[in-house]
């Protein structure tokens, strides 16, 4: 069952908790304002996720468990997180795509043009970028493992002549900016965006290779769903690319972190438990049946697939450069991921224990209008509560990309929320943020959304709330 509480509820408990709250209001726009017409499993123990008869994984895998770390969370190097204890996150997502106009540029035009955009978000009062350096199955550096990406070059595969990856930690360093490179684990492509047409890829993308070599066995590491591509999150070979991909980063360019954003598992609808990768846990099953032990669930099972990625992503980092961090930007729907024909993310485990992520960033896609079915504040205190573990923070993910836009309050209801043309929101949100004392820093999606000429006066009150430090 999925929670709705009621806002005068949220109030009380934000009342109770923090008596700063008492003085805030939101600036909200005038309702009666016009709008115009317009997004096969390893060792991992926990104790979140549970079959139906209430067993842990450890339990379920008790045969095979390796009561060892994964990696060594002593071995970490905590100064930096220390030193940057009373310091807000601040920054924003570049995605793929506000690099369609870098496409054939020079090497000098390409730190131009990257500059800008650094310039830009530093001039907003930010001291981060998370840049999309893998969004395909691809890469915007020189890479061991995956071509290079069309975004880089023009086309998948060719190279650029220059590395853009470097340059732009080169750029933002030189800011004072943190870097942290964004990649997409499993997707490999989108309805939209290459389709499911193997020969549209590089000849050296990995799914391309796998889907084409005469070893029938590899044709399940690449699963099509809903017309896009996706690497098999069951498959052990699958999750030694991505976290080779990742290492390569840390060990090569000195990011400041790595980030994954809400691209796991598709939604895989009322079928779920017959499609995608269906086939590799009937084919666990029978393995658990012939030891004489019990199965988890599909949607348990599924869960325990991403999260053996995550443990294996977080100690390559770790192993790479102690000081570099790994975070996830899961979607913000909070109670959706109970629903079991989706995503299988376990923020739960993700926020409880050592080992998964040093930051969890939940994004925040609503306004503070409590119709929504996750309101702005209600949500960021239902995700505060799972906060249970010291060395992770909480950051927010911030909706630039609604601003002054026709956006309706829910699928099921038509009405228009006037929120999103309030240009004083992103401020208030911000400003929640820090009197709520509930999160540590937001990320803002998207940059080309934050710069873009409608939503400048937006922009402008958020930096200046920003600097009310």
């Amino acid at each position: 069952m999925r929670r709705v509480i009621p806002v005068f509820i949220a109030l009380v408990i934000i009342n109770g908790m923090f008596s700063a709250m008492a003085s805030f209001k939101p600036v909200f726009a005038d309702e009666n304002e016009a709008v115009s017409a317009e997004s096969t499993t390893d060792d991992v123990t926990t104790e979140e996720i549970t079959t139906n008869e209430d067993q842990t994984i450890e339990n379920v895998f008790e045969e095979t468990v390796d009561t060892s770390p994964v990696f060594d969370q002593s071995s970490v190097d905590t100064s930096i997180q220390e030193d940057a204890e009373d310091k807000e996150f601040r920054a924003v997502w570049i995605a793929y795509y506000d690099f369609a106009d870098s496409q054939g540029c020079s090497k000098s035009e390409f730190r131009a043009y990257v500059g800008e955009m650094f310039d830009n978000a530093k001039n907003l009062g930010m001291n981060a970028v998370v840049v999309h350096v893998r969004p395909f199955s691809d890469a915007m550096y020189k890479s061991e493992y995956y071509p290079w990406s069309s975004y880089a070059s023009g086309q998948q595969g060719v190279n650029p002549g220059y590395d853009p990856l470097s340059i732009m930690v080169e750029e933002a360093h030189e800011r004072d900016l943190e870097i942290h490179a964004w990649l997409n684990p499993y997707r490999v492509s989108t309805s939209w965006n290459y389709g499911t047409d193997v020969k549209s890829l590089s000849k050296k993308n990995p799914a391309r290779k796998w889907l084409t070599n005469k070893k029938t066995t590899d044709d399940r590491y690449v699963l099509e769903h809903d017309g896009a591509l996706y690497y098999n999150p069951s498959v052990p070979a699958v999750r030694k690319l991505i976290v080779n991909g990742v290492k390569e980063i840390v060990e090569n360019y000195d990011v400041d972190g790595i980030h994954f954003d809400d691209y796991f598992y598709p939604a895989l609808g009322s079928n779920y438990e017959s499609i995608f990768d269906a086939p590799e846990y009937e084919a666990y099953k029978k393995k658990r049946a012939a030891a004489g032990k019990k199965a988890l669930s599909i949607d348990k099972w599924r869960m325990y697939n991403v999260n053996t990625l995550v443990k294996e992503v977080y100690s390559a980092v770790k192993e790479a450069r102690s000081t570099c961090i790994f975070g996830i930007s899961p979607g913000g729907y909070i109670d959706y991921f109970d629903d079991k024909d989706r995503w299988y993310v376990d923020y739960r485990t993700w926020m409880k224990e050592d080992g998964y992520v040093d930051y969890i960033c939940p994004q925040l896609y609503w306004s503070f209008n409590n119709r929504n079915i996750f309101p702005f504040y209600e949500t960021l205190l239902a995700w505060a509560e799972h906060l249970e573990n010291e060395n992770v923070k909480l950051y927010v993910g911030l909706p630039a990309y609604k601003m002054n836009s026709k956006n309706v309050i829910s699928s099921q209801d038509s009405l228009v929320d006037t929120e999103w043309y309030n240009q004083y929101l992103l401020a208030d949100m911000v400003r929640f943020l820090r009197r709520s004392g509930k999160a540590s820093g937001f990320i803002v999606f998207d940059y080309s959304d934050l710069v873009t000429e409608k939503n400048k006066k937006a922009a402008q009150f958020m930096k200046e709330e920003i600097e009310i430090e």
